[in-house]
């Protein structure tokens, strides 16, 4: 499977330090988080999917550690520089996963490619989620599963509004956008006792 070219925004090209050393100050920034809890919440994510899987915004390849070796997995993001990086590390891990650079708003896959579609911190980024969610709903197959570990909107109401104001792309309602976008929540599970992180796991509604 081959990836189509991701269209630059407004026709911006990305500078050359960005270019260059994006991906490795991602892992620098998300190094901590890596190491004391995430490792933690990738496996719980993880844990049973087996057969043919869609992993969505794989990034640097941060989580290839958690795959199943029962799984068969094609890892999926829109920053070619992140990619290379996830590649080098499959290498070093002896994973095999297929990596394709395309926009998951208009996945390359034929209807009903895969079992399980996994993402880690994806909808929280994505320009248009709902239109994510759709893409999504489309490449699975019928009573395929979606599994997502999420930044959300918490439940405190003052933790919330601080959040909105600092960084408003990690508030989102995702138990709101996944209902809109087809899909039926079977398990959510807080991951933090803030309740900023979750895991979800959902289905098609009209899956059965």
């Amino acid at each position: 499977m081959k990836g189509k070219a991701i269209p630059k925004v407004s026709g911006m090209k990305p500078s050359w330090l960005l270019e260059r050393f994006g991906a490795w100050i991602y892992d620098l920034f998300m190094w901590p988080i890596e190491v004391t809890v995430a490792r933690r919440w990738r496996r719980k994510l993880w844990a049973g999917v087996r057969g043919k899987v869609l992993e969505i915004g794989v990034g640097t390849g941060a989580g290839l550690y958690a795959h199943p070796p029962e799984a068969e997995v094609v890892a999926v993001d829109g920053a070619a520089g992140m990619l290379a990086r996830a590649e080098r590390r499959a290498a070093r891990l002896g994973a095999k996963v297929e990596f394709v650079c395309a926009d998951l708003h208009a996945l390359p896959f034929p209807d009903a490619s895969f079992e399980y579609v996994v993402g880690s911190f994806v909808l929280c980024t994505v320009r248009k989620p709902l239109g994510v969610l759709r893409e999504l709903a489309r490449v699975l197959r019928p009573g395929g599963e979606l599994r997502l570990l999420e930044h959300v909107r918490p439940r405190s109401k003052w933790l919330a509004r601080m959040l909105g104001l600092l960084a408003p792309h990690f508030a989102k309602r995702t138990w709101e956008l996944l209902p809109k976008g087809g899909w039926e929540i079977v398990r959510e599970e807080n991951l933090d006792r803030w309740g900023l992180a979750r895991l979800y796991i959902a289905r098609l509604r009209d899956a059965d």
